[in-house]
């Protein structure tokens, strides 16, 4: 049995054992702990029957409490060399969260039902804000709009994303959607998705119309996994693997969440840094002025500085392969980097096009490292394949965390 920690209600999550630790909803820490509580008891009546029945000095006494004390140390040592702790960093949007709900799935027991209600509000309320961006993009391309259609695309464009809705009891917000989506200039946008920006998910979510409207709908793995919603606070998640127990740690990504992040730096095995490959022409949400992929690289410079972290190791998940492929068709990469205009040629193929690309967006981030030798794992990946998640994690743990653990002496 694994757990999921949200930092923000611990205490109702976690209960002190008898040697004053704290243990979560685990068997395997629960079971660890509860065998140090029981023996430091028994040490502790044999202390006092000692004392009580030979007038046993105080120094034997101090002695023997320093052996108890000992002990503790002993234990809490080896218990520690079997936690594996690991720190999900990255900016938002990077799809951070999305590796963490991957982990659950492969090695948790997955999501309650409470969990899946939640999720199915989240889902719903993803495809209007899809909508607005939909609407947004009709503007910025400038596209016609039919006077039939301006009242509704207005107030779509000009509407407050980000709330939770249920699509399956509100038959007037069903037939406003299928207004929305046939309507002209919505279809020609939807045509042109990538020269605008839009959630990751929308073109999932438009292909699951039927299915997400229907008044018995509940949320596949699939719709959990694409799921948009930003971190709030630190959350952390405990599961078994190989010999060890991993502690995941995801903290939001966003610029007024990282403060928090220095609460997590102390023990960290591993940092696991996530980069969209796919923001390179995005803006932060909070902030238009800044190039999404411009700020990603400041936080990973400010990260592999920061001297706390030194002795982790460090792997790098370049993620959104799949719509990056699909937007260097679209959005020249050179239009926001005009070095990169020199690694091409007229005979690419798209395949070509992508090797190159890569190998150009991880130049930028080894550039941040200089000459360190320090160790940078680098993986390309696909956040939303859960089977391209578990190789691509079960890599990285070899060639990074296991000669980490090597070099500490725990293996």
């Amino acid at each position: 049995m694994s757990a999921i920690i949200c930092c923000s209600s611990l205490t109702n999550l976690q209960r002190p054992f008898a040697d004053g630790r704290i243990y979560t909803e685990n068997n395997n820490t629960q079971h660890v702990g509860l065998t140090v509580a029981v023996e430091k008891l028994q040490i502790e009546r044999f202390i006092t029957l000692i004392c009580k029945n030979t007038y046993a000095s105080v120094t034997a006494r101090q002695h023997i409490h320093s052996k108890v004390i000992d002990m503790e140390i002993k234990k809490q040592a080896e218990m520690n060399d079997k936690v594996v702790k690991i720190l999900l960093l990255g900016a938002s949007d990077s799809g951070k969260s999305t590796i963490a709900k991957q982990m659950r799935i492969l090695h948790t027991d997955g999501f309650t039902h409470e969990e899946r209600q939640h999720y199915k509000y989240m889902v719903q309320s993803n495809y209007i804000d899809s909508f607005v961006h939909i609407a947004k993009g009709i503007y910025k391309l400038q596209i016609d709009i039919p006077p039939s259609e301006r009242d509704l695309i207005s107030t779509f464009e000009q509407s407050y994303y980000g709330q939770y809705f249920n699509m399956t009891e509100s038959n007037d917000l069903i037939g406003i959607i299928v207004q929305f989506l046939n309507c002209k200039c919505v279809k020609a946008a939807c045509s042109r998705l990538m020269e605008f920006y839009v959630p990751d998910n929308t073109t999932y979510l438009l292909s699951q119309f039927s299915r997400i409207i229907h008044p018995e709908y509940s949320p596949s793995l699939d719709d959990i996994i694409r799921a948009r919603a930003s971190t709030k606070g630190i959350y952390e998640i405990i599961f078994s693997f190989r010999q060890f127990t991993i502690r995941l740690i995801d903290v939001g990504g966003q610029k007024t969440e990282r403060r928090k992040w220095i609460h997590c730096f102390e023990g960290v095995t591993a940092i696991l840094f996530i980069v969209s490959l796919a923001c390179y022409n995005n803006v932060l949400e909070e902030d238009a002025n800044i190039n999404q992929m411009t700020d990603t690289k400041d936080l990973f410079k400010q990260i592999y500085r920061n001297k706390f972290l030194r002795p982790s190791s460090l792997i790098m998940f370049l993620n959104k392969m799949d719509i990056f492929a699909e937007k260097l068709k679209y959005t020249p990469l050179e239009n926001f980097y005009p070095e990169f205009k020199k690694e091409l040629n007229d005979e690419m193929t798209d395949e070509e096009l992508f090797d190159v690309a890569i190998d150009f967006v991880k130049s930028l981030f080894s550039k941040i490292k200089g000459n360190d030798r320090r160790p940078l794992y680098m993986h390309t990946t696909n956040a939303t394949d859960t089977r391209n998640v578990e190789v691509v994690f079960n890599a990285a743990y070899d060639n990074a965390v296991t000669k980490n653990l090597k070099n500490s002496g725990v293996l």
